[in-house]
């Protein structure tokens, strides 16, 4: 059984970050180490204000303890981060616990925009640490920032066809950063949504297309990457895990609208655990 330290926030409203990568993963085969990095009363972006309270001394304390516990990890897998200096422990562990395949989800923006907690320079010290991952899946929104990329002049992603050779240069500059594999997700274009990935030690661009439910679901992001750690943790092929994260997504998200659930409240993804062990029936197209 592999075991993953997961340093992500705990919110008390919302199904997202360790209320959803607990019982996503876990469910998958492996062990959940939690690294708490905050704890929220709820979500932010959704609600009307937000209780937050950090764990960064707690973070390093528990890094510490571990490394003198001698414990192993196989990987550790890093979401929303409070602060730089949380970066810098991730790179502590990372340093540690030698062997570890690192993911990091880039969790700073969306929609065009930072989180409310996040800054400039917090897309700087992530940029440092996607720069020592194995494996990034930032949005589509936080791989613009990762590349200091803005929009085309007058023209919106939503109205315009998927545009292949933007996506493979985005993807190639991501990796040519340092990560060996990045999963770009949540890029809204005329035809439908894409994720599209890169296996740089193959050469092999991946993408699927994906139909776009008219929603607004938070924590999406946090539920695909676990799949895909899960997947990898297991020992799914790349592209297998890419699809079956993105099927994954989608069946949660349209179990949570037959439940006539919140949306504000996340995705029910308890209600679809068990399709976890079933391979995905559209896999990624090579382009």
């Amino acid at each position: 059984m592999k075991k993953i330290i997961a340093a992500h926030d705990l919110s008390g409203l919302g199904t997202a970050s360790l209320g959803a990568v607990i019982p996503i993963i876990s469910s998958m085969g492996s062990y959940v180490c939690s690294l708490p990095t905050a704890v929220l009363s709820t979500i932010t972006g959704v609600f009307e204000g937000y209780a937050i309270t950090g764990l960064t001394e707690q973070m390093q304390r528990t890094i510490q303890h571990w490394d003198g516990l001698g414990v192993t990890f196989d990987y550790i897998y890093s979401g929303f981060l409070g602060s730089a200096e949380q970066v810098d422990i991730i790179l502590d562990a990372a340093s540690r616990f030698h062997g570890c395949y690192l993911v990091v989800d880039p969790v700073f923006a969306d929609n065009g925009r930072l989180y409310p907690t996040m800054d400039g320079a917090m897309v700087e010290n992530m940029k440092r640490l996607a720069a020592r991952a194995n494996l990034i899946t930032p949005n589509f929104t936080e791989a613009r920032f990762l590349l200091g990329e803005t929009p085309p002049e007058g023209v919106v992603d939503e109205t315009r066809d998927f545009p292949e050779a933007e996506a493979k240069d985005w993807l190639t500059r991501l990796c040519g950063t340092g990560p060996e594999r990045a999963v770009i997700t949540g890029g809204k274009f005329r035809d439908g949504m894409y994720v599209t990935a890169y296996d740089k030690p193959r050469g092999a661009f991946w993408k699927l297309k994906c139909e776009y439910v008219p929603a607004q679901f938070h924590g999406t992001g946090d539920i695909f990457t676990s799949v895909l750690v899960g997947a990898l943790a297991r020992g799914d092929c790349f592209e297998t895990a890419v699809a079956l994260a993105a099927r994954f997504v989608r069946t949660a998200i349209d179990a949570t609208l037959a439940e006539q659930w919140e949306p504000r409240m996340g995705v029910l993804v308890e209600k679809v655990l068990g399709g976890l062990g079933t391979p995905p029936a559209i896999l990624c197209e090579r382009f």
